[in-house]
């Protein structure tokens, strides 16, 4: 499968416990997963930075991922600079909207994300969340060995409410695009759109309805611990006519960007950034539904206990009147 369909589904996890939060199905073919990491298996930048070369040396293993330590910070590449101002650890809350993500692709290991409550690598004044897409360069090697470039960062996913913009950057910096959120009657949208001077048209269209319950479907579910329904993908490009078309996306590396595309089609975002966002629009989503439950529950609690005392009432008096009576 070297290309993904133009369109297809990704079904939301119905059960908390497990740690696929999206399937990825063209019709019932499952082709792809975007799923909680397991664990961070590397250093934190502070422990790095206590390491030597000689403990390397010793055991006879010298990793990639320490090469950067001791360059200046402007020297550093994009990942470094990233994983330093996130911050501490403990800023992140505990909620999985602010966990690591890992897409996967035919068995794959496509991209990672991590994401952050506040980042200041694009604007030192800047309060909104940003999340950092990597893409997993070589899948083969050891986790140690892995090499990770940054793909781009996506601001205020989780800031900006229901209805609102926000910004992507590529590894550089540089804002390239522009997601519009907006609902429409039981339908939540994300739309794509290209940063330029000329008017882009739609390059990616999410659209997430709302089911009734599975058991009232019309066809069994795939999966039963994805049986809330899901979002549905559609990809755009543009033909030689400039007109805009279905167009189907590479996935493995940065083909998107080779010479065999042309000009106009070489801006477009890797289908990761599509998939993780929607991934984290669906824990932030997930975590509002959590939050509304809690409540509830907070609110039956009192109400329970005066329904159980009206009860006791009740039946004191009756057992009264039956005490009275001949």
């Amino acid at each position: 499968m070297d290309v993904l369909p133009d369109c297809f589904e990704a079904e939301e996890r119905s059960v908390y416990e497990t740690s696929e939060l999206l399937h990825l199905v063209s019709g019932r073919d499952l082709f792809g997963i975007v799923s909680v990491a397991d664990s961070v298996k590397e250093l934190s930048y502070a422990c790095r930075e206590k390491l030597t070369r000689s403990g390397f040396r010793a055991s006879g293993f010298t990793p990639n991922v320490s090469s950067n330590v001791y360059k200046d910070p402007l020297s550093m590449n994009p990942v470094d600079i990233h994983k330093k101002e996130k911050g501490c650890e403990h800023d992140i809350p505990s909620s999985d909207a602010f966990k690591d993500i890992e897409l996967r692709i035919c068995g794959k290991a496509v991209a990672t994300a991590t994401r952050s409550p506040k980042c200041n690598c694009i604007d030192k004044s800047d309060a909104e969340d940003h999340i950092h897409v990597y893409l997993v360069h070589n899948a083969d090697a050891s986790d140690l060995m892995q090499e990770h470039i940054l793909l781009g960062t996506i601001t205020g996913l989780a800031t900006t409410g229901e209805e609102g913009s926000c910004c992507v950057y590529d590894g550089c910096g540089i804002k390239t695009h522009v997601i519009m959120k907006h609902r429409t009657l039981m339908v939540k949208h994300m739309h794509w759109y290209q940063v330029g001077d000329k008017v882009s048209p739609c390059e990616c269209r999410c659209s997430r309805a709302r089911l009734p319950p599975s058991r009232y479907w019309l066809f069994e579910p795939r999966c039963y611990m994805h049986d809330t329904g899901g979002w549905y993908i559609e990809t755009y490009g543009r033909d030689k006519k400039g007109r805009t078309i279905p167009s189907q996306r590479q996935w493995d590396g940065f083909n998107e960007h080779s010479e065999k595309f042309s000009i106009r089609n070489r801006r477009r975002l890797h289908p990761a950034m599509y998939l993780v966002a929607l991934a984290y629009r669906s824990l932030d989503l997930e975590d509002a539904r959590r939050r509304q439950w809690n409540m509830c529950d907070f609110l039956q609690l009192p109400l329970s206990h005066i329904l159980q005392l009206f009860k006791k009432i009740v039946n004191g008096k009756k057992k009264g009147v039956d005490m009275r009576t001949p």
